[in-house]
């Protein structure tokens, strides 16, 4: 039912799959479906946010405990596809929609519960919408780690631009036949966030590598990949619940802004590090190759088998 255990965050494997996986064996006799489950997460999220608009502490509490059974239900849509083999791009796409949906209405209704119970709207939303926006960020940014992981570990393409020219594709042959509306409204969303946030100067291709070069890659960028998904969006909507519980909101804010923000550009640091150090690798490889004499190979055998023999 799991992705590669390398990439599921910490706080889903302790905490909110297990239930997940209750849901699941609940669920896999029923006709019910993965999309509807997610459906589901997002009716809880957006009561959870209703909660949370509030302020007070007893609905803050409430919206806590709404917002955790939101992740288990969004563990358990993917879990369920899986179990079924029924996973499929719209439900990837209707999956993380739904995700940035809650997270957006849990966040902003967040910031307006504070802001009615302190009195100080201004400096709420002043310091609230710079940490939102770190959190999508990293959001995104944890993506982007799992999909590279996911391209060079496991082979499977993971080609931003490449995958919204495929989606276009499929969206067109939909529209030519007058099908699939819902289907294209939800290829556009998705194409407008991958655009947004994956591709032009954004993000740094990874070095091509093959051989050692990959098992290199593969030795720098686990620990790095670890530490990114640790700070994923789970934990941070676990923190959520935890200020919630505890009536702490503004404190998860400033964790958001101040720590969030901080981990994240030292992940990028460690990132591009490890990035260089294997550039710095690849040009040895490459001045190896050229140095080599004619006939042998670059790690010093002869090119010709006959040059062994008596």
């Amino acid at each position: 039912m799991l992705k590669a255990t390398e990439l599921e965050e910490g706080i889903d494997l302790i905490l909110f799959r297990p239930f997940a996986f209750v849901l699941v064996k609940i669920f896999q006799p029923t006709a019910i479906t993965p999309n509807q489950i997610t459906l589901i997460s997002l009716l809880l999220g957006l009561v959870s946010g209703f909660c949370f608009w509030q302020g007070t502490a007893t609905w803050v509490f409430v919206g806590a405990i709404f917002l955790f059974w939101t992740n288990v239900f969004d563990c358990a849509d993917g879990m369920l596809a899986r179990v079924r083999g029924t996973s499929s791009v719209i439900g990837y796409i209707l999956d993380g929609m739904v995700d940035y949906i809650t997270h957006i209405v849990v966040y902003a209704s967040l910031l307006h519960g504070l802001s009615v119970v302190t009195g100080r709207p201004g400096f709420i939303w002043g310091i609230g919408i710079p940490a939102g926006l770190s959190f999508a960020w990293w959001c995104a940014m944890v993506d982007r780690f799992r999909n590279q992981w996911q391209d060079k570990v496991y082979n499977k393409r993971t080609d931003p631009e490449e995958e919204v020219r495929e989606l276009r594709e499929i969206s067109a042959g939909w529209r030519a036949e007058g099908s699939h509306p819902g289907q294209r409204m939800l290829i556009a969303c998705y194409t407008f966030y991958v655009s947004l946030w994956y591709t032009g100067a954004v993000h740094s291709k990874p070095v091509e590598c093959n051989g050692s070069l990959k098992e290199k890659w593969i030795k720098l960028r686990r620990p790095i990949t670890r530490m990114a998904i640790f700070m994923g969006p789970s934990m941070h909507l676990f923190l959520i619940m935890v200020a919630g519980v505890t009536n702490r909101l503004l404190w998860y804010v400033w964790f958001s802004l101040v720590f969030g923000t901080l981990w994240g550009l030292l992940v990028l640091a460690l990132k591009y590090r490890a990035e260089l150090l294997l550039r710095v690798e690849k040009a040895k490889d490459i001045t190896n190759e050229d140095k080599a004499p004619e006939g042998y190979s670059a790690g010093g055998g002869s090119g010709n088998p006959a040059a062994t023999s008596d």
